[in-house]
């Protein structure tokens, strides 16, 4: 059996598409001006599947065709004056 690992991937505004472990689950998400990380708990001996985030600051996202939405956390800034959404964008099944 394979120990889990902690896996950090660091997202900026708009999409990104990155590369995790199969089954990899959120543990922690940080803000750091308009820079977003999150945390996950992964198996080593997982096969990579494509993940894709999108992060909005101060805005809803406009650009619906990449896929479905789901919010993942909205964090407001400590001075009141922003506020980031993360997002994990699930494709579009056009046969459902």
């Amino acid at each position: 059996m394979n120990p889990d690992q902690l896996t950090t991937i660091l997202l900026f505004a708009g999409f990104n598409e990155v590369t995790l472990p199969e089954g990899a689950r959120l543990l922690d998400v940080h803000v750091d001006g308009y820079q977003v990380s999150l945390a996950f708990k992964t198996s080593a001996s997982a096969p990579s599947v494509y993940r894709q985030f999108y992060v909005a600051f101060n805005s809803a996202p406009t650009d619906y065709t990449q896929g479905v939405l789901r919010l993942i956390k909205k964090i407001d800034f400590a001075d009141g004056t922003s506020t980031a959404m993360i997002y994990e964008v699930y494709p579009y099944d056009e046969e459902v």
